[in-house]
């Protein structure tokens, strides 16, 4: 009895012990749109994109510190060693001769003498009243911050891009393995049954073994697609910013893809070419450009600014006396203007070269719109290309499985061969991996034509 009751306790102590190491091990599921925001918000290079922002509004502040007063406060104390000498011209008497100078011609070295000590603590202040780098460098600061944004937001973007791909291509992997499952299945049966047939004389042994090399080879199929599908889930963790050695799965299947003319049309012409980030990036890119062209051409004028310092010093021949002993004060006070004359034409060639970049600036915006139009322009036709080619890869399958279906019927009533059995299973997996590989193209095809169209981030990332 008591043996009994111990056993119980001991299977009730390792359940509870194992219990959260199994919720550990559980596999957290993920909609699409719930991979996308998870990615949006944890992948590293969207991370890193944030932190650029904080960067940036640091910067500004940065800026705008230059615009308040600049307060310092020095203190020294020295210790003479040895009074620097004094020359005079002949006939000067400011004093004794140092008996320790050297000859040097007519002049006569004195030794004025000096305390041993001296120190000051002395007390600055500046204002910046003008300067036209400054005020130029807030509109920069500014458009500085909302470039940052727009690399998160491209971030964002390619983020979703790639969770998309991936969720896509482990849909389209348990749908292959489910259905690799079931032709092993089919075979399997149809291998038992050629064996019973063959037992009672009804078939050759060679027909036996068609079927037996046929089911290794399906076999091994489906075991390198499980392969492939264990990468194709660590592919989508990486792009999600998820645990690599924790456990994910999908929580929707593959549905049939919609596809509509309206779905390309719709892309408008001309096209609004700030919905694309890359362009947007690239504007905020020129406007920094021509603030730098700004810069330049202002910095000819005249930079205004107060300054102040007020301190106390002291020079004594020993250091208590420094505290016995009261300290002198003194200080100034006024404006300084700086006004730039000539600088050897630096300022114009520098000129030439941001107006330089700021030409390519330009450019880089006209060759980026043409290449928008390319894309949106071939991706609309693979849209099309790969929509057609998995409607003729659905008939094709759909045929295959009929051909198949009849060929078999043919082999159990003994008015067919085993080969055309073979064949016809060739066939239909031939079938099956065109018709996933036409669907995942498909898919992917949608994804392009979304980004291109400026519409991934919007469909895709809202939180």
């Amino acid at each position: 009895m008591k043996n009994k009751y111990a056993g119980k306790l001991l299977l009730w102590a390792t359940l509870l012990t194992l219990s959260p190491l199994v919720r550990a091990q559980e596999a957290r599921s993920f909609t699409l749109k719930e991979a996308v925001d998870y990615g949006v918000k944890n992948n590293l290079n969207v991370l890193n994109s944030q932190v650029d922002i904080e960067s940036a509004r640091a910067r500004i502040q940065e800026i705008k510190a230059a615009g308040l007063p600049q307060v310092n406060l020095s203190a020294n104390l020295s210790r003479t060693i040895r009074v620097q000498p004094f020359f005079s011209p002949p006939g000067t008497t400011l004093g004794p001769p140092d008996p320790n100078a050297p000859v040097t011609g007519e002049e006569t070295v004195f030794a004025l003498g000096g305390v041993n000590y001296t120190s000051n603590a002395v007390g600055s202040v500046s204002q910046l009243i003008f300067s036209s780098s400054y005020l130029i460098g807030l509109k920069a600061a500014k458009a500085y911050t909302e470039l940052a944004s727009k690399n998160l937001n491209a971030s964002k973007v390619t983020v979703a891009e790639n969770v998309t791909k991936a969720y896509y291509n482990v849909l389209v992997n348990e749908e292959r393995i489910n259905l690799l499952g079931v032709n092993v299945s089919r075979l399997d049966s149809l291998l038992r049954d050629t064996r019973a047939m063959n037992e009672q004389g009804l078939v050759e042994k060679l027909d036996v073994q068609r079927l037996e090399v046929q089911s290794n080879n399906l076999k091994t199929e489906k075991q390198n697609v499980e392969r492939l599908q264990e990468l194709a889930l660590v592919l989508l963790k990486f792009q999600m910013g998820y645990p690599l050695d924790q456990s994910v799965s999908l929580s929707e299947k593959l549905a049939k893809l919609d596809f509509s003319e309206a779905y390309v049309n719709e892309i408008s012409r001309p096209f609004n070419y700030a919905n694309r980030i890359e362009y947007s990036t690239l504007e905020t890119q020129h406007v920094l450009q021509s603030l730098d062209v700004q810069n330049i051409q202002k910095s000819y004028l005249p930079q205004v600014s107060f300054s102040g310092n007020y301190g106390y010093f002291n020079g004594r021949q020993s250091l208590d006396r420094f505290i016995t002993r009261a300290w002198f004060p003194a200080g100034s006070a006024g404006f300084n203007v700086n006004v730039p004359i000539f600088d050897g034409f630096a300022r114009r060639y520098k000129l030439a070269q941001s107006r330089n970049t700021l030409l390519k600036a330009d450019n880089g915006l006209k060759l980026l719109a043409q290449s928008i139009d390319l894309q949106l322009s071939q991706s609309q036709i693979q849209l099309r290309n790969y929509w057609y080619t998995l409607q003729e890869q659905q008939k094709n399958l759909d045929l295959a499985n009929e051909i198949l279906r009849v060929t078999r019927i043919k082999y159990r009533e003994g008015v067919g061969s085993n080969i055309e059995v073979i064949n016809a299973e060739t066939s239909f997996r031939e079938a099956q991996t065109n018709y996933y590989t036409a669907l995942y193209n498909a898919l992917v095809a949608k994804v392009d034509l979304d980004k291109a169209a400026g519409r991934l981030f919007n469909e895709g990332m809202k939180e």
